[in-house]
């Protein structure tokens, strides 16, 4: 497979755990209101969404697609031929940090990643 293939994989792999976060997050509401309606009323079928069920199913699909990253990741480190570049990114108006990634698949060199640095503004 080519590292074109890896990369594409690498972002919609991170659209997928992004969007399963959201129904992991919106479960666990359901699951909140399921147990503040419980305590309100004296229903029965509070299990009809079955949000522990759901809420683990999404959290399984997440672990593995975080898996499926790590290992496009680790292809993408083996294909990529690295072209480096050196940044300054501003972490806040008085400070910034030295960074350095790949141009190709946006890698991270954390040698480079150095703790914040006070600049100077004339």
């Amino acid at each position: 497979m080519s590292l074109e293939y890896y990369l594409f994989c690498r972002k919609s792999f991170n659209n997928i755990i992004s969007q399963l976060n959201y129904m992991i997050e919106t479960y666990e509401g359901i699951k909140d209101y399921t147990i503040d309606e419980m305590c309100v009323t004296e229903e029965t079928q509070t299990d009809l969404f079955a949000p522990d069920y759901n809420i683990n199913f999404f959290i399984e699909k997440k672990n593995y697609t975080e898996q499926l990253k790590k290992v496009c990741n680790e292809k993408i480190l083996k294909l990529c031929k690295h072209q480096f570049v050196d940044d300054l990114i501003d972490i806040s108006p008085e400070v910034s940090k030295h960074i350095r990634y790949c141009t190709v698949c946006e890698y991270t060199d954390d040698e480079f990643s150095l703790t914040p640095k006070k600049l100077k503004y004339t």
